[in-house]
């Protein structure tokens, strides 16, 4: 891609892609947090302009509008058009699971706190681990093992130990989140080699606005969206578009093309940190002495499985492997 996008992305370290690509994405739920939590002051006389269809649709068309100026309608086009018919209702498909995936998150953050929704998503990228191992032949080590099984103590610890051994409403979605995540995840990397980042970034965002807006429609009525085109409300989502969700999403697929698993593990074993840091800074959520030992369950967890390898045997040092089990 001669993209001038793509051209900076190539003059940025890959490691520092990771980090950047990380710690976007560590910041995306604090910041939606944020924004329902002062939709008042942002909303100023529009009450519901910071709302929940609101957020999602227009986040995730803003989100597609940006993908679509930076690389350009034809290449994207382009890319779309070549796909078969089974695998752009593929597209289809995961594109609504995406939206299923945010609309969850979203959810959920009404009743359970940015903290614990953090440590709880942990148990997502190990789903996806096993079910590479299951599904497309990947080898799951000694190491990886014993590292899951932390992250496992800790994503319990959150639930069990942290709520007094009761399961809020928010904490139930969480949980049901990560399978979805899991599945997304599969999907992506099966359909990434046959459209291409651009293409398949785009399609993400564009038909899950759809996805968004057909499902408000059916559930509240055109009426719902009438705040949707609330001046502001664009100006916020165009940056958080642009900022949290294009920008980490390309550096983090610029990223695993450049490096090998091993390298990879190295710059994203803190980003739960990241996310907790945030929602202490951004939400003013104080963790608690168990979300702390959770949290350090669940680092020490990262850590010990990025000790062994993850990948097919005898592929190359450039093959996917354990990335996503430390994203």
């Amino acid at each position: 891609m001669s993209n001038p996008i793509s051209q900076t992305f190539n003059l940025i370290p890959p490691q520092l892609l990771v980090v950047i690509s990380r710690g976007l994405q560590a910041l995306a739920t604090p910041v939606v947090a944020l924004l329902i939590t002062t939709a008042a002051t942002l909303g100023g006389e529009v009450k519901d302009a910071i709302s929940f269809c609101n957020v999602l649709f227009v986040g995730n068309l803003c989100a597609s509008l940006v993908v679509l100026a930076s690389f350009g309608p034809k290449t994207i086009a382009q890319d779309l058009k070549r796909l078969r018919y089974p695998l752009f209702l593929e597209v289809l498909g995961f594109a609504s699971l995406a939206a299923l995936l945010s609309t969850v998150i979203f959810t959920a953050l009404a009743t359970t706190t940015v903290t614990n929704a953090v440590l709880l998503a942990r148990l997502g990228p190990v789903l996806y681990v096993i079910g590479s191992a299951v599904l497309l032949g990947q080898v799951i080590g000694k190491s990886e093992w014993a590292g899951f099984g932390l992250i496992a103590l800790g994503v319990l610890a959150t639930v069990f130990a942290g709520s007094g051994f009761s399961l809020s409403k928010g904490d139930w979605l969480i949980l049901a989140s990560t399978v979805i995540y899991a599945i997304v995840t599969l999907m992506s990397k099966r359909l990434l080699p046959e459209t291409g980042v651009p293409a398949l970034l785009f399609a993400r965002n564009f038909f899950s606005a759809i996805v968004f807006f057909i499902i408000a429609n059916v559930l509240f009525g055109p009426a719902h969206f009438g705040d949707a085109f609330y001046g502001p409300l664009w100006i916020i989502m165009v940056v958080y578009a642009l900022v949290i969700i294009v920008t980490s999403q390309f550096a983090w697929f610029r990223a695993i093309e450049a490096l090998p698993p091993a390298s990879i593990a190295k710059w994203t074993v803190f980003t739960p940190i990241l996310a907790v840091s945030f929602a202490y800074f951004l939400n003013g959520e104080q963790p608690s002495v168990v979300q702390i030992s959770a949290l350090a369950f669940i680092t020490l967890g990262l850590i010990v499985s990025n000790m062994g390898s993850f990948f097919p045997k005898g592929a190359s040092d450039n093959a996917e492997g354990s990335v996503a089990a430390s994203s």
